[in-house]
């Protein structure tokens, strides 16, 4: 699916956001930072970075779904699917053939915590505006 760049960015920031917010107390502690706010912008960005690797190809995957007004829902499958297929792209890219490798157990939890964070991601997106109802201000 086409997200827009805010979209993306709104996602990416509450998927690290969250992975941040569910490190054990004294992980956060050890990077010198108990919440968000006073993550050193280093550290933020090392989160954000791998939170975009990982949604990004997902978010992409995911069918396209035109809404205005809200943010897009999928079915769980669409989650699940688009979540597999960026996993195989990645972890082929790396090895060929690892994907296939990997046992069915571990492949299935793999797809589930990515499907699950694809959720976070798309509800944590803003609504969508429709284009053509954009008022441009007189002054632009």
């Amino acid at each position: 699916m086409r997200f827009t760049e805010h979209e993306m960015t709104v996602a990416v920031a509450a998927v690290a956001q969250q992975a941040f917010e569910t490190l054990p107390g004294f992980m956060r502690r050890k990077v010198g930072a108990s919440t968000w706010a006073e993550l050193p912008k280093m550290d933020r960005y090392r989160l954000l970075s791998a939170s975009s690797k990982l949604l990004i190809p997902g978010l992409t995957a995911l069918p396209e779904r035109p809404t205005v007004g809200a943010t897009p829902e999928f079915s769980a499958d669409e989650y699940a699917e688009a979540a597999e297929t960026a996993l195989r792209e990645r972890v082929d890219r790396a090895e060929p053939g690892a994907w296939d490798a990997t046992s069915d157990r571990k492949r299935r939890k793999q797809v589930e915590a990515a499907a699950v964070t694809l959720r976070a991601a798309v509800e944590a997106m803003p609504h969508r505006q429709d284009p053509d109802a954009l008022i441009v201000p007189d002054h632009l």
